[in-house]
């Protein structure tokens, strides 16, 4: 083949692969799930404690780290499109706070212990898919890494929260009746994240998220003269990220291959031939 059968073959291929980036922009479909774990920190604002308002920056200048306590989420995610997600979170954390130091020393302190369920829709403003355009996808060397090094989303969601908490009083001067150890209440998560793309299975997420909920009973106690909103609290986390990959069908795959490998197990019916020879008989 000479050199312009050659160069006529490369101009045929750009043209074909020029005009149909939607193969490319389709590869996101082949990882759809994402699962993952890590470790964080939680900070609760209740009616001891820290508070939350507009002066405060809704509690962020309240942050101690004396009252900052270990936070352990978990994860599933589905991808929707390369712009939108929704993602399923269980989460295990701690609180605690006291009044010391605070606009109202009124002698009190708990601990607390949450659990939270919920789920989350997400919009990525910086998608994780990068935007060929032409034979921009290509090298030399062949296709280029469809991927994001960083890629960025906001979220809200609804879920739910139990808390155990334990009040503690140094001034026995309120009443045990605003005490409440187990609560249960809806909790609404709106926040932040920001993910570090390793390759296309492994990557890095990093996600702060705010939590309104409509119990006031997160620390165990609620003062009416003081509680003016329902406790929050804040989650920052550091996970690890990693995407399964998706069956034609749309369900990751080892799902369908253990389908599979549960058929061919499958023994035969009464009615069905074990050989061939009971078959020609």
């Amino acid at each position: 083949m000479n050199k312009s059968s050659l160069k006529a073959v490369y101009i045929i291929c750009i043209l074909i692969f020029g005009f149909a980036p939607s193969s490319d922009a389709q590869r996101w479909k082949l990882r759809r799930y994402e699962v993952g774990g890590g470790l964080g920190v939680a900070q609760v604002f209740g009616d001891i404690g820290g508070t939350i308002d507009q002066k405060n920056w809704f509690g962020l200048k309240d942050i101690k780290f004396s009252e900052t306590n270990l936070a352990v989420p978990l994860y599933v995610r589905y991808k929707l499109d390369p712009f939108y997600s929704v993602k399923v979170n269980t989460a295990l954390a701690f609180g605690q706070g006291d009044d010391e130091n605070s606009r109202n020393d009124r002698g009190r302190s708990y601990k607390t212990m949450l659990v939270e369920f919920s789920g989350q829709f997400e919009y990525y403003f910086i998608p994780e898919e990068r935007r060929y355009r032409s034979a921009a996808m290509f090298d030399r060397r062949g296709m280029l890494n469809n991927y994001m090094s960083f890629s960025a989303y906001a979220f809200l969601g609804v879920g739910g929260v139990y808390s155990h908490a334990n009040v503690t009083f140094t001034q026995d001067i309120y009443p045990v009746d605003k005490i409440k150890n187990n609560s249960v209440g809806v909790v609404f998560p709106l926040g932040l994240g920001l993910k570090y793309i390793i390759d296309d299975r492994w990557l890095i997420v990093g996600e702060l998220g705010y939590r309104f909920s409509v119990t006031d009973y997160i620390e165990g106690y609620k003062q009416d003269q003081d509680s003016k909103f329902p406790d929050v609290y804040y989650f920052l986390s550091l996970s690890v990220g990693y995407k399964l990959s998706t069956s034609r069908s749309g369900i990751p795959s080892f799902f369908e291959k253990e389908y599979r490998m549960t058929r061919k197990r499958k023994p035969a019916g009464r009615n069905q031939p074990r050989s061939k020879r009971e078959a020609l008989e």
